[in-house]
């Protein structure tokens, strides 16, 4: 008789499917810990300097993991095959489960009896009242789990020491590190220490090397046209130096040669040329890209960083623009200046990166990825500061300064292209081709500004209506959404076809040719017709539409006269309808999104008079409330849309959608409803401020979706100098003005007072900044004033207020250095050392460690 019991079995089953796996897991946990304290010693070690072998480090760590899989391997064999005792087994279902009253073991122990009536009727009452146990309350698991947590929290600590160890320390960058110093450090410490240089040739001083710096003023530079720069440029190698220039780009023009003396010393020399900006003709808003170069008697080259010097016109002139500083005009020109600057920034990077020798390219491609990304949030934020131009400014003459925005969108997405495939050259020239577009549209801007300046003129506070009548608006931008979407299916549509006979032409005999053509021009005039009935669509897309549909004709006339070039004219017209329709996405998605921000500005407008109906002695009447919140629900039904369909939703970012989704556009819809229903004038004025609300956390929301750096050019003023340095540029300009009146050059009137007064303001502001209004700094604030406005500027007087302020910032300075009481650091970054005068220290301090 076999007394094996359905419920018997079952718990056995499942406690031993439990400690098995319990074990599992605690013996991976334990060879996990073991595995990454081996690893995490070896990299100790490799800090320590105890091991300085690449090739050593990588056999111990590919050994290490073999080692690992194996090991693990076995665990999971063990674990499978191995098999615990029955009776041991019940014994711990007994221990956790009080109920069963020793009857696992009991039914266990009768299996033993087998073929008595008796014992088996026995055996069937308690499996009956086990079973019965069981059904009433389900048993607890016979193993803990406490251990295997344990053994769980043991190894995501040795892992997180592990990861900490290995980022903050990066024992394999010090493993390079020091396999290069390795095979640059001389061959002999036997020898006795001698740090001048050896008469004879080492393999160290045979290596070639390098260095060309512009010192002064080693930084970007934002100037007036009356400023005068001067430059440092300091030039070494341990080879003799045969030629030293510097290089400019105005406006990534042709590249101009400013030669320099020979070099008086055979492998150092030192320049200070001075620029004047009128000598290069430059003006305002120009960007000059500079750098130095240096050549040695066997040709080797080494250059200097890049570095922009970027003419500005004179705060006061800015600030004639229509608005003021608080004006749209303004405003662009700020985001557009920010847009160039980082530019300029992601250029630098790229320049430096190239500097690099290749093999620390390759370990550094990280750096590479992330200019790639940096140039790809670029070209976004520039597409949107072309959509929120054109919805703000949608009948002002901007569409010039429009064009070379597009253009520049384009530059910096194809730069991005170039640097993720690690295509460098032609990466850095598009770079440098979306800088100058990105100067082209502001310069074109500023001078459309200044020519048109009514066309600029800001809304005064008693000519602005209550609410904008935006209903005709949101019916114009659904129906171009809707008609919109309908134009880019009907054209890929027509595309697909078109491949379709595309394929057909190439495989039929010339027979079929006269009713392959038949669909041709069926196709073609399928095409005409919609963009006839859909103007609105295409309608800055004439010249791509054209250039289509004669590809389209001549195709067909191809397949007509059975020609022999038919098939490369199908495919010819095939090209031409693909670049139509990625010319009409684009098209599309520019369009709507600036229809979004028209949307924004329409929700701002509609903020802005719940907000004013909300308070006390508001002028907005309740129909006008009533109306904006109608038109309120209006706009964030379209910028949901905007921000969840294609092609406007890859524009913009998360917080834009979970603004309006779910119950957060269920709760604003019942505010703004609220707001309609209102009877009584108190809530109603109580609703309005609650629907305001919400309303600015949308707003808030379509900001924060933005590029980050469209988002970073909105909250900076990149047209005036912070405050912590407006004191060094007032100072620039004073100098400047001291050197051009010291050599008598011609400056007119007019400029000099814009220069002494952009001076003084900046002075003025630095010296607040830094020092507070003592009566010291009001005292040369009024020198200089007086000085600045009188007609005749006495260049003695000038340099004695200009050696005073030094003094005073100089002393101001002091004192508050030793409030501070700071010690002095100075850090020397030995990579910056020539090779052999590296290794000659190194021998230098391993000498002195050995006394």
């Amino acid at each position: 008789m076999n007394f094996r019991f359905t419920i018997v079995e079952t718990s056995l089953n499942r406690a031993e499917f439990r400690w098995k796996w319990l074990r599992f897991l605690q013996h991976s946990f334990t060879l996990g810990i073991i595995l990454l304290l081996v690893a995490l010693g070896f990299g100790l070690a490799i800090l320590g300097g105890w091991i300085t072998s690449k090739a050593l480090a990588v056999t111990f760590y590919v050994m290490l993991v073999a080692v690992g899989l194996i090991a693990w391997a076995v665990i999971v064999i063990t674990a499978v095959a191995s098999s615990p005792d029955r009776n041991w087994l019940a014994g711990a279902l007994e221990r956790v489960d009080s109920r069963l009253l020793d009857r696992l073991n009991t039914l266990l122990f009768l299996e033993k009896n087998r073929g008595d009536a008796r014992t088996e009727s026995f055996a069937m009452r308690i499996a009956k009242q086990t079973q019965k146990v069981f059904s009433e309350k389900k048993a607890p698991p016979a193993f803990s789990s406490s251990r295997a947590r344990a053994y769980l929290a043991a190894f995501i600590g040795t892992l997180a020491l592990a990861v900490f160890v290995y980022r903050q320390y990066t024992p394999w960058e010090k493993l390079v590190q020091a396999e290069h110093a390795k095979a640059v450090a001389p061959k002999d410490t036997d020898k006795p220490l001698d740090l001048t240089p050896p008469a004879t040739n080492s393999a160290e001083q045979n290596l070639p090397w390098g260095e060309v710096r512009i010192t002064d003023p080693g930084a970007d530079l934002k100037v007036t046209k009356v400023d005068v720069v001067p430059l440092e440029i300091e030039a070494a190698a341990n080879q003799s130096l045969k030629k030293v220039d510097w290089f400019s780009t105005v406006n990534g023009g042709d590249e101009a040669t400013h030669e320099l003396p020979a070099p008086k010393e055979p492998r150092y020399a030192v320049y200070q040329p001075t620029v004047y900006l009128d000598e290069l003709r430059l003006s305002d808003w120009d960007v000059m890209t500079y750098y130095a170069k240096a050549n040695t008697e066997k040709e080797d080259n080494y250059a200097s960083e890049v570095y922009f010097l970027e003419v500005r016109p004179f705060r006061e002139d800015i600030l004639k623009m229509p608005g003021g500083e608080g004006g749209k005009a303004y405003q662009c020109l700020s985001e557009m200046s920010a847009l160039i600057n980082r530019q300029q920034h992601i250029i630098r990077q790229t320049h430096q990166h190239l500097q690099k020798p290749q093999a620390v390219q390759n370990l550094q491609e990280q750096d590479r990825k992330k200019l790639s990304q940096a140039e790809d949030d670029l070209g976004e934020s520039t597409q949107h500061l072309y959509a929120k131009m054109a919805s703000e400014m949608e009948n002002k003459p901007v569409g010039e300064a429009l064009d070379n925005l597009a253009k520049a969108g384009k530059s910096l997405d194809r730069a991005s292209k170039l640097l993720d495939d690690n295509v460098m050259n032609e990466a850095q020239s598009r770079e440098r081709g979306a800088l100058t577009e990105l100067v082209a549209a502001r310069k074109i801007f500023q001078k459309v500004v200044n020519e048109h300046p009514e066309a600029f003129d800001e809304p005064k506070d008693d000519e602005a209506t209550p609410v904008a009548d935006s209903s005709k608006k949101l019916n114009e931008m659904a129906e171009f959404r809707n008609e919109s979407r309908a134009a880019r299916d009907f054209v890929q549509k027509a595309l697909d076809q078109h491949r379709k006979l595309e394929r057909q032409a190439q495989s039929a005999p010339r027979t079929m040719y006269n009713n392959l053509a038949e669909q041709e021009r069926k196709l073609q005039k399928s095409l005409e017709n919609f963009q006839a009935q859909h103007p609105q669509v295409f309608k800055n897309l004439q010249g791509e539409s054209q250039k289509a549909e004669q590809a389209m004709s001549r195709a067909a006339d191809s397949l007509e006269n059975k020609s022999d070039d038919a098939r490369n004219s199908m495919q010819q017209a095939t090209q031409q309808l693909q670049q139509f329709n990625d010319a009409m996405r684009n098209n599309s998605a520019g369009q709507q999104l600036a229809n979004s921000y028209k949307l924004k500005e329409m929700l701002d407008k509609e903020i802005q008079t719940l907000e004013q109906y909300a308070t006390n002695n508001s002028k907005i009447s309740e129909a006008d409330a009533q109306k904006a919140a109608r038109e309120a629900q209006e706009t964030t039904d379209q910028l949901k849309k905007a921000a969840e369909q294609d092609p406007t939703r890859d524009a913009f970012g998360q917080p834009l959608r979970d603004a309006l989704s779910g119950t957060n556009k269920i709760n604003l819809d019942a505010k703004l409803f609220q707001v309609q229903q209102a009877e009584e004038p108190g809530e109603k004025k109580q609703r309005a401020g609650e629907a305001k609300q919400c309303l600015n956390k949308v707003s808030k929301a379509f900001s924060d979706s933005e590029p980050k750096a469209l988002q970073m050019a909105e909250k900076t003023d990149s047209l005036k100098p912070g405050q912590d340095e407006s004191f060094d540029v007032g100072m620039s300009e004073l100098e400047s003005l001291a050197r051009q009146l010291a050599e008598g050059r011609q400056i007119s009137p007019q400029d000099q007072a814009k220069q002494g007064q952009e001076a003084l303001l900046n002075i003025q502001t630095g010296l607040r900044s830094y020092y507070g209004s003592n009566e010291r700094a009001q005292e040369v604030i009024t020198k200089l004033q007086q000085m600045v406005k009188a007609d005749n500027l006495d260049i003695g007087d000038l340099k004695k207020l200009m050696d005073e302020l030094r003094h005073f910032s100089v002393e101001t300075s002091d004192r508050l250095a030793k409030k501070e009481d700071k010690p002095d650091v100075t850090n020397i970054d030995p990579t910056r050392l020539p090779p052999a005068y590296r290794g000659r220290i190194q021998k230098y301090f391993q000498k002195l460690s050995e006394k």
